[in-house]
């Protein structure tokens, strides 16, 4: 495995008991691979969405939540969340030849995660929460509703 050198913080512990599978980096990044199959057509996909589409599947209360906000006629709004294990997938996937960031700062699937992609999507037994949630998502959430989202919530909140 090689890492390049602007890789910083990647560590491995052994634990006495098994980690949940929602904390696995592997999952992780399957789920990464799956929000920019699902909600990016397959292209780029900047952090933000990442991860407030990964916060929208840790529950069905969530994903009701961005699916409500995605609603045109709702005015409702979501809280944007920021995982460090988000970034840490980033970071491995980055690492490993999956991801690529691009100079715009959006973040596409390399040959090796283009791969990697396609085994997922193929297999009906693997990510079927995941699946059936991002496709209800799509392409709703555009890049101008997440900025529109992000100004509301800094200039009410912070």
């Amino acid at each position: 495995m090689f890492i390049p050198d602007n890789v910083e913080g990647i560590s491995f512990t052994n634990r006495p008991i098994a980690v949940p599978y929602n904390y696995r980096i592997i999952y992780r990044i399957s789920q990464i691979i799956l929000i920019i199959y699902y909600c990016c057509n397959r292209k780029a996909c900047s952090l933000e969405k990442i991860h407030i589409t990964s916060t929208a599947l840790s529950t069905k209360d969530e994903m009701e939540k961005l699916l409500q906000f995605l609603d045109k006629e709702n005015e409702s709004y979501i809280l944007v969340r920021f995982n460090p294990a988000i970034n840490r997938a980033i970071d491995f996937a980055l690492a490993e030849d999956i991801l690529i960031r691009q100079k715009n700062g959006l973040f596409k699937l390399s040959t090796k995660g283009k791969k990697y992609m396609d085994n997922i999507v193929k297999d009906k037994d693997l990510f079927i929460f995941e699946k059936l949630n991002l496709s209800n998502i799509g392409t709703k959430l555009t890049e101008d509703r997440i900025n529109q989202l992000i100004s509301l919530w800094r200039g009410s909140y912070v």
